[in-house]
């Protein structure tokens, strides 16, 4: 049975690491002076949406995410469930995952996240080769990622995702197929595996424009992509979405797949995104200005609007070709009142024509030469 639901979802934006990445781009910061404050202003955000429609939806989903959420201390992440579970009806069958990397975990934080309900974990690996992890700025090396992988599984972890990325600069292609070997040897019930993107902004980027870094080019990114399908494929697991696989439907990411699905979901910490009833909205990039503005709720929204007919298409579009799944034309006629086929008549023959796409059982989908350059593709079907 397919991991997907149409019930609303929680995230939570923990914005701590040990050491900043140098392709992150999500919002993040080393100074960890601030822990208390935050989880003060935290528990105030989480508190504030006990209204309708929110206290009367039932959440099937619970994911904390950063940063590095197995930085917090047992009690801390014992008073945000506590008040999580206090504050919004959560269903019993909740998939409960927090994000953890390798040397921020031991046995007595997994052994605790146990006893307070959480059931999946997703491990940062991004890489089984030392020198590779160096480069990325990580502060584990392979030994230990494969240990605190065994280390989840002894404490009764059923449901392990781990990430990894590959096309990284100098990146020879055997070894990231020996780092995927490696991760899959591990036997992980779902994998999301990155190419790698120069995130304008970061140091990576930066590294990029004045050279010290190249990046792979379309013809080398199309080989890694369509290796790591092979590879995937010959150990039987399910390649869902563009950079999603998993041992069977039963190990989709229930969570991310709301985000690629169009369904609620209610955020919360500096830089989170929520997505309600046709309204999207996202808090500031600052955890200082988070916590000083908290007690107006309204100063910590950093953007908000209301999804137009034509911007809910697009993204539906968007969304959808990322999955594996495709357009379903007869669906998205039903929802829009209008052809995909026709809407669109022009790009969609073009992408045909050129392998980028194809039209299978009344779905339009992306082929795998066509998910190498998605974002390129997906941005031609903006509203003009």
């Amino acid at each position: 049975m397919k991991n997907t639901s149409k019930a609303p979802g929680l995230y939570l934006h923990i914005p701590f690491c040990d050491t900043k990445c140098g392709y992150c781009d999500f919002y993040s910061i080393t100074n960890n002076s601030l822990r208390r404050a935050f989880l003060a202003a935290l528990l105030k955000e989480i508190a504030y949406y006990n209204t309708d429609p929110y206290s009367s939806a039932v959440f099937d989903t619970i994911y904390l995410g950063g940063g590095t959420p197995s930085l917090l201390e047992p009690r801390e992440m014992d008073e945000i469930f506590k008040n999580l579970f206090k504050t919004y009806q959560i269903n019993s069958d909740c998939e409960i995952t927090v994000e953890v990397n390798p040397g921020t975990i031991d046995d007595s934080k997994l052994a605790f996240y146990k006893s307070i309900g959480i059931n999946r974990l997703s491990i940062g690996m991004q890489s089984f080769n030392d020198a590779e992890l160096k480069t990325l700025g990580r502060i584990h090396d392979s030994r230990q990622a494969v240990i605190t992988f065994d280390k989840a599984r002894k404490a009764g972890f059923e449901n392990i995702s781990i990430d990894l990325i590959y096309a990284l600069p100098d990146q020879k292609l055997n070894s990231w197929l020996k780092t995927l070997k490696t991760g899959l040897s591990l036997n992980p019930e779902h994998v999301s595996a990155y190419n790698l993107i120069y995130e304008q902004g970061t140091p990576f980027y930066r590294k990029l424009i004045h050279g010290t870094f190249i990046q792979k080019n379309e013809d080398e990114e199309l080989k890694f992509f369509t290796e790591t399908i092979n590879q995937f494929n010959s150990y039987n697991y399910m390649h869902y979405e563009i950079s999603s696989y998993a041992k069977s439907e039963n190990y989709y990411s229930r969570h991310n797949y709301k985000y690629w699905d169009h369904t609620f979901y209610l955020s919360f910490g500096p830089s989170a995104h929520s997505f309600w009833n046709k309204t999207r909205w996202s808090n500031i990039r600052s955890i200082s200005q988070y916590i000083n503005k908290i007690s107006d709720i309204k100063n910590i929204i950093d953007f908000s609007e209301n999804l137009n007919k034509e911007t809910l298409i697009f993204e539906n579009i968007m969304l959808s070709l990322r999955t594996y799944e495709g357009i379903n034309l007869n669906n998205f006629e039903s929802a829009f009142e209008e052809s995909f086929i026709k809407k669109h008549e022009k790009l969609n023959n073009s992408l045909i024509n050129d392998g980028f796409a194809y039209i299978e059982n009344d779905t339009f989908k992306l082929s795998p030469k066509g998910m190498v350059i998605c974002d390129s593709i997906l941005s031609r079907f903006a509203p003009s």
